[in-house]
């Protein structure tokens, strides 16, 4: 299948003169790009059959809190404040459906918000957050609704298609308003528990990747070479995602079906991803929640993410792009595609829309350690053709260096300057001074220190 260039990139939504659409995005939690979308047909149908899926997509900063507070103010996590899984530093004024509120939209959410919030999601007329991430968030969860704490029985996931459903039916007394719905399952996170009816579904063969039997990781940092997480290991984990994910794929099903009931489905831009890659046994990585492997690391299954965008008569119909494209990117193209401009107060946006031609050459990615784990902060730059990581101390002062041949080695077994052969080490003086400043960029265009 051909992939598009910038070039075949669709034209700035600012021409149009229709009406502005309905937007609904989907955002799993834990979901990495490779090997889980074949679990679920009824989203590949909609999103990919009818729509436009990004073959380069990352979350910008691997955890949930910060990379969702991306996604809701197309800002890297250096400048919206949210670097661990808490939201204390973010400014709510600066979320998306802030100004999609303003401007006329019914605004919806249901299933998981920011880690740790307290109260009622902001600029959402209707909301059901999901209160319990852990023990409880499968199976009989508690929810806000509407600020108001119920004890639910049942599925989450089930509930949660429930509940949009509801919120859309009740949007449609109203058509002339478009609607804005944010959907948040917490699958495919631990515990994965499965709904009864997948729980010993059958699964696709998966036989691993170069990555999972790594042997020498003498190239990689002190933290990861005392890893031991096995393919063995890595099934237990994968069953258990992928059998959560059959519930997702139920949940969009029945919601398709809403939106034709509706007669909304033309008219709605739809974007699904994820919030973060997983690690399943690559390069050693794996495990429970809290302990070090399964997400928070620069390696590809930990960064790169399922991404679709669908937008009827707008997004060609199954097409494929190859353009580098993030969790940051996702407010600018929905404001752009709701003809909304940024507001001029707040702070620039540092994504870009994808609805526009054009293409970056790089993409920022960045974490800070968290109390308890062990992985070091770090900041890296990926392009198609290679990806340089720095490790810093607590200090800030750099204590580790990675490059990935990418062309050469997908799997990133060879880290070029730790694998003691100085003749084969790149020269990344300038990706050094270019990482330090994409550290600090803040905006696009004319900004001072334009992000990439």
């Amino acid at each position: 299948m051909v992939l598009f260039a910038a070039s075949a990139a669709l034209p700035a939504v600012a021409a149009a003169q229709q009406a502005r659409p309905n937007i609904l995005i989907i955002v799993t939690d834990d979901q990495r790009a490779a090997n889980t979308m074949g679990v679920m047909p009824q989203t590949l149908r909609y999103f990919r059959g009818g729509g436009r899926q990004f073959t380069n997509a990352f979350a910008t900063t691997p955890l949930c809190c910060p990379s969702r507070a991306t996604s809701l103010t197309g800002r890297y996590a250096h400048n919206t404040g949210v670097r661990q899984n808490r939201p204390d530093g973010l400014d709510r004024s600066t979320l998306f459906p802030r100004l999609l509120r303003r401007a006329g939209y019914r605004t919806a959410m249901a299933g998981k918000f920011l880690n740790r919030f307290r109260g009622r999601p902001p600029y959402f007329e209707r909301s059901a957050r999901l209160l319990r991430l852990l023990q409880g968030a499968y199976v009989d969860p508690l929810f806000m609704v509407d600020g108001d704490i119920r004890r639910q029985t049942g599925y989450s996931t089930t509930l949660i298609g429930q509940y949009a459903r509801r919120f859309l039916r009740s949007f449609e007394g109203d058509d002339a308003a478009p609607w804005f719905l944010y959907l948040a399952p917490v699958a495919p996170h631990h515990p994965w528990t499965p709904a009864p009816r997948y729980t010993r579904s059958p699964l696709p063969r998966w036989s691993g990747n170069p990555a999972v039997f790594e042997r020498d990781r003498s190239d990689k940092p002190p933290y990861v070479r005392t890893l031991h997480f096995t393919r063995a290991d890595a099934q237990i984990v994968r069953a258990g995602q992928l059998r959560t994910l059959m519930s997702v794929d139920d949940m969009v099903g029945r919601l398709v079906a809403t939106l034709e009931d509706l007669g909304e489905k033309r008219d709605t831009l739809a974007i699904f991803t994820s919030d973060n890659g997983y690690l399943w046994a690559d390069h050693a990585f794996g495990g429970d929640f809290g302990t070090a492997g399964e997400k928070r690391v620069p390696y590809t299954a930990s960064v790169q993410v399922p991404f679709f965008l669908r937008w009827p008569g707008r997004v060609p119909r199954r097409s494929r792009d190859d353009r580098l494209v993030g969790n940051v990117d996702i407010a600018p193209t929905v404001l752009s595609a709701a003809r909304i401009a940024p507001d001029p107060a707040k702070p620039p946006l540092d994504g870009r829309s994808l609805l526009a031609p054009g293409r970056r050459g790089r993409m920022l990615l960045e974490y800070w350690k968290e109390r308890g784990q062990p992985i070091p902060t770090w900041a890296s730059l990926r392009t198609r053709r290679y990806q340089y990581i720095e490790y810093y101390t607590s200090d800030g002062r750099r204590s580790f260096r990675e490059y990935y041949n990418l062309v050469r080695d997908r799997w990133q077994l060879r880290n070029l300057l730790g694998d003691a052969r100085a003749a084969n080490d790149p020269n990344v003086r300038r990706l050094q001074a270019r990482l330090a400043r994409d550290r600090r960029c803040a905006g696009r265009g004319a900004s001072p220190r334009p992000c990439p």
